[in-house]
């Protein structure tokens, strides 16, 4: 059996989830300001060290997404964030997409970036403990959306990502997210869903 496939088959094992910790600082300090705490790299350690410091981690927990900023922390508790993670059998992951922005020659849909420099930054995430990534591609519904560019486009950028991550000697997630928004039915979801999907194989 692969090393990719016994570090995947470790993260669902006996029916455990993916804790995606992988918020943005924007995110983070939304989230951190609903509650009145000033959004500060330590501020932000805190929260995440609390979520990893949860009894229920080795039970209910297989693997962490992680943020840039958070896979680099020392915790208080005198390890590194993947180390503690680690001590609970569960395995640390990281997300290196660097975001969605706006798809060329097709204004009202996004693409996912950050494949330029890939290569370097997944070596660095597996020496600081990462052994899967993250990468989420959007797609919009609409009359004529997804379009069959944003698709490919889209596809292409997760097959290239998929491919690098595993030559790093990772497990790659690939998340091509169709959104729901919008007023269309659960039959034109699926349809558009199985669109994407399909160009994903």
């Amino acid at each position: 059996m692969s090393e990719l496939n016994k570090i995947a088959l470790k993260i669902i094992s006996n029916g455990k989830g993916i804790l995606a910790a992988d918020e943005s600082t924007g995110t983070m300090t939304k989230r951190l300001n609903s509650v009145k705490v000033e959004s500060n790299e330590q501020n932000r350690l805190l929260f995440r060290q609390t979520l990893f410091s949860s009894s229920s981690m080795k039970d209910c927990i297989g693997g962490v997404i992680l943020y840039d900023e958070t896979i680099k922390q020392n915790t208080t508790l005198k390890k590194k964030i993947p180390e503690l993670i680690s001590s609970s059998d569960t395995i640390p992951g990281i997300k290196v997409d660097t975001g969605a922005k706006v798809l060329a020659n097709s204004p009202d849909e996004k693409i996912t970036e950050g494949l330029d420099g890939l290569r370097e930054r997944l070596k660095e995430y597996y020496k600081l403990g990462a052994r899967f990534a993250k990468w989420r591609g959007v797609y919009i519904i609409s009359d004529k959306h997804p379009s069959k560019l944003s698709i490919y486009s889209n596809a292409h950028s997760l097959a290239r990502y998929a491919a690098l991550v595993q030559e790093a000697g990772m497990v790659p997630i690939i998340e091509p997210e169709v959104l729901m928004d919008g007023n269309h039915n659960s039959e034109v979801c699926f349809k558009k869903t199985s669109e994407v999907i399909k160009k994903m194989l």
